[in-house]
């Protein structure tokens, strides 16, 4: 069952953070599992909603790096304007005080792992280290044919591109191959090392592995629509963890959740930090 609403004022919901806060203060070993909604916040739309980027290219026709490819070949002007806008969107967003406060638990020695669904590198640009990214990551390249992988600077890397961009005069599938990283070790073409359609999940067995492990799941932003992700809090909770949902929008995991503040979480995982100092 999936519980939907508006965000109230967060002094609504002051009993559930300082009850979060006291099960974290407690944990001894919580784990983080985030969603597109924790980046939406840093102003990255979720690919599926309206107005997504799916809303503009259709996902079976891009999703995957053959489609690409064809579409480049047969009509490269319908893909030119929404990857420029997705450039765009990449190269203004920052890491929010959501970030911040999962970083601020990881440092604290509360949060053992953040589990993200999300490829934007935020996560670790907030001070994060311990991160399982099962889609990815879009400013790491991979090789495509030894694998060699490179993690690039993600504002610098994304100006360089759109510079680039513009100097083409005719956007043709031989003018983007140009425009792609060569790998430092054999040449080859690399590729943002992202989970696209008919790819496996990356780092799954790690993901479950430490939901299966903790004591604490806070489950963040995450519409639990996306499989075999979805299934992570599920796991948890067989291990007796203690589920904290908080999603502005939606609980999609009622069934098993012990605290749901529905809240941003850049508003409510701050104010679970600040309540949790405050009693220490």
């Amino acid at each position: 069952m999936i519980v939907t609403g508006r965000t109230p004022p967060m002094d609504q919901y002051q009993n559930e953070i300082s009850r979060a806060a006291e099960l974290l203060k407690n944990t001894r070993n919580a784990v983080a599992f985030c969603g597109s909604g924790v980046s939406e916040e840093s102003g990255i739309a979720t690919f599926r909603d309206p107005g997504g980027i799916w809303d503009r290219i259709n996902p079976m026709e891009v999703g995957t790096p053959e489609g690409i490819i064809s579409v480049l070949t047969k009509n490269p002007g319908r893909i030119l304007p929404v990857f420029m806008d997705l450039l765009e969107v990449f190269e203004k967003a920052d890491f929010n005080p959501g970030h911040r406060a999962l970083a601020e638990f990881e440092k604290m020695g509360i949060l053992k792992k953040i589990i993200t669904q999300n490829i934007d590198n935020l996560q670790q640009e907030a001070g994060s280290v311990a991160v399982i990214e099962v889609h990815g990551n879009m400013f790491r390249l991979a090789c495509v044919s030894c694998g060699r992988k490179v993690v690039v600077d993600r504002k610098p890397f994304v100006a360089s591109l759109k510079s680039r961009m513009a100097a083409i005069t005719a956007f043709t599938l031989p003018a983007v191959m140009e425009l792609a990283p060569r790998c430092g070790s054999c040449g080859s073409l690399m590729r943002p090392d992202v989970v696209m359609f008919g790819e496996a999940v990356q780092e799954l067995p790690h993901a479950f592995a430490a939901a299966r492990g903790c004591d604490m799941l806070l489950v963040l932003g995450t519409s639990g629509v996306v499989y075999p992700a979805a299934e992570i809090p599920f796991e948890a909770k067989k291990r007796f963890a203690d589920i904290i949902v908080i999603n502005p929008n939606e609980n999609a995991f009622s069934d098993i959740t012990d605290i749901y503040i529905p809240m941003k979480t850049g508003e409510a995982l701050p104010a679970i930090l600040n309540a949790m100092k405050k009693s220490m």
